[in-house]
């Protein structure tokens, strides 16, 4: 049977409560995480769900699908037309709260520990020291992460800000966001924070900087991220969550990793801009 993306949702939603316990399980880590049912295959599916490659074939048996690759397709369509779907998430969560709300929250502390764990895997690490070095030994730095992104690309900025001097934070304040990127090259790097649904404007400012020269730095969640496609280091930064809006609790941990790594990278005058740097908001009282 052919179904929309909404459609297989609310089917998955309805059917929910009549399901087995581990088909449950492999139903709340489809509606939970689209995604990866689109880029992924059944095994890998079942295996990040936790559950049996047979209890996915019994899922979709049970939601009136002959094969695995029916069900599928909503979610890879919806790649193809990704939008945000917040209410549907949210009203996802709400049905799920009802029945049991002390798991929920269970599943969500165990999931963001997940995040941490897999952002900050040992093959993540030799991505990032590589990252770094890039950073470290370009001219300029520019740090881009628009709407929820905003949040980890301005942690890196300001704690990067604190011991060099080469940061450039871009934002859409005052419309002068284009302006912003005037003049970047090839001795400059781009560090961007981008997650689905990807902002149009993050990829147009890639897009700009990579015709410019300038060595991308990604942090996404998937090698097939339109911020990852012209990325010399891309670090795969893993955003599920049980909630209605998507985890940016991994692209905290990676920014935090990466400027550690700075860090021990800098020398001695990065002592020198951090001691200026505390004497002056001492000054001006910045701390209580």
């Amino acid at each position: 049977m052919d179904k929309q993306y909404p459609e297989t949702i609310r089917l998955l939603v309805d059917s929910y409560p009549k399901l087995t316990p581990q088909l449950q399980k492999a139903a709340r880590f489809m509606m939970e995480h689209p995604e990866e049912v689109g880029l992924n295959s059944m095994r890998s599916v079942a295996r990040d769900a936790g559950v049996k490659p047979a209890t996915v074939t019994r899922l979709t048996k049970a939601l009136g699908f002959e094969e695995y690759e029916a069900l599928r397709e909503p979610f890879r369509q919806r790649l193809r037309t990704s939008s945000p779907e917040f209410a549907r998430r949210l009203e996802s969560v709400q049905k799920l709260g009802e029945t049991d709300e002390k798991s929920l929250f269970a599943d969500l502390r165990a999931q963001e520990i997940s995040n941490i764990e897999r952002s900050l895997s040992d093959d993540n690490y030799v991505v990032m020291d590589a990252a770094a070095q890039t950073i470290h030994e370009c001219r300029r730095i520019y740090v881009l992460g628009l709407r929820g992104a905003h949040a980890p690309a301005f942690l890196f900025h300001y704690a990067y800000q604190l011991f060099q001097r080469n940061s450039q934070l871009l934002d859409t304040g005052a419309g002068i966001f284009a302006d912003q990127l005037r003049g970047i090259g090839p001795e400059d790097s781009l560090l961007v924070v981008s997650f689905p649904p990807y902002t149009q404007l993050t990829i147009d400012a890639v897009e700009y900087a990579v015709e410019s020269g300038a060595k991308i730095v990604a942090i996404t969640d998937s090698h097939v991220s339109p911020a990852a496609n012209a990325a010399i280091h891309t670090i795969i930064t893993k955003n599920e969550s049980p909630s209605f809006y998507h985890s940016f609790t991994g692209a905290l941990a990676v920014v935090q990793a990466l400027i550690t790594l700075l860090v021990t990278k800098a020398g001695g005058d990065a002592v020198k801009i951090v001691g200026e740097a505390e004497k002056q908001l001492s000054r001006i009282s910045a701390y209580w």
